[in-house]
C-alpha cells in the first residue's frame, strides 16, 4: 500500500519543477551586421539560385541540379530561418554608435531606425518571426527539391524582408513608395 501511495504523488499534482535562470544572452553583433554577414547573403543566393533568362534563341532556365547546389541552398536557408530568431533577441543594437546611412533619403539613419524599433517593438518583433517562417519555407522548398516552389519561397522572403524594410528602415515618403502608395509626400 505503501508503495502505491508513493507512485500516485509522483503522478503530478505536485509543483512544477523550476525552470531555472533564463538564458543570458549576449547579443554582440548589430543588427546591421547580421544583415549584411548572414541575412544578405543567403537572401541573394536564395533569389539568384533560380533564373530565367528570355533571348532570341528562347528560354533558358538556370537553376539548382546537382547535390552541391541544393545543399548550398539548405545551408542558406538555414542562416535565414535562424537569423529571424538572432534578430529577435532583447538588447541587440541596430548598428554601431559611428554607423551611419549608406544611402541618405533612401535608407533613414541607424539612430531613426532605432526609435522606431524600440517604439514598435512588437512588430519588430514580428518582422522577426516573419523572416524566419519564411526561410522555413525556402528550406522546404530546397529540401523537396522543387524549383517551382523555391521560385515562390523567393517571393515570401521578399515580402518578409520588405514589409521590415518598409515599417523600419524607410522614410514615411520612400516606405509609401516601395507599397506603392499615390500619396502625396508628407509634409
Amino acid at each position: 500500500m505503501l508503495a502505491l501511495t508513493g507512485l500516485a504523488g509522483c503522478a503530478g499534482g505536485g509543483p512544477e519543477p523550476d525552470p531555472g535562470p533564463r538564458p543570458n544572452f549576449q547579443p554582440t553583433a548589430t543588427v546591421e551586421e547580421l544583415m549584411r554577414s548572414v541575412v544578405d547573403p543567403a537572401a541573394d543566393a536564395v533569389w539568384d539560385s533560380v533564373v530565367i533568362t528570355s533571348t532570341p534563341d528562347g528560354i533558358e532556365r538556370e537553376a539548382p541540379n546537382s547535390d552541391d547546389d541544393w545543399l548550398a541552398l539548405e545551408h542558406h536557408a538555414v542562416r535565414l530561418l535562424e537569423a529571424g530568431n538572432l534578430l529577435r533577441i532583447e538588447g541587440r543594437p541596430i548598428a554601431a554608435a559611428d554607423s551611419v546611412s549608406e544611402l541618405p533619403g533612401i535608407d533613414l539613419e541607424p539612430a531613426d531606425i532605432a526609435v522606431r524599433v524600440a517604439g514598435q517593438y512588437d512588430a519588430w518583433l514580428r518582422s522577426g518571426r516573419e523572416l524566419h517562417d519564411a526561410g522555413v519555407v525556402v528550406l522546404n522548398a530546397v529540401r523537396a527539391r522543387s524549383v517551382d516552389a523555391l521560385l515562390e519561397s523567393g517571393d515570401r522572403l521578399d515580402a518578409a524582408c520588405e514589409s521590415c524594410h518598409s515599417r523600419f528602415w524607410y522614410p514615411p515618403d520612400a516606405a509609401e513608395a516601395a507599397a506603392g502608395s499615390n500619396q502625396p509626400p508628407a509634409p
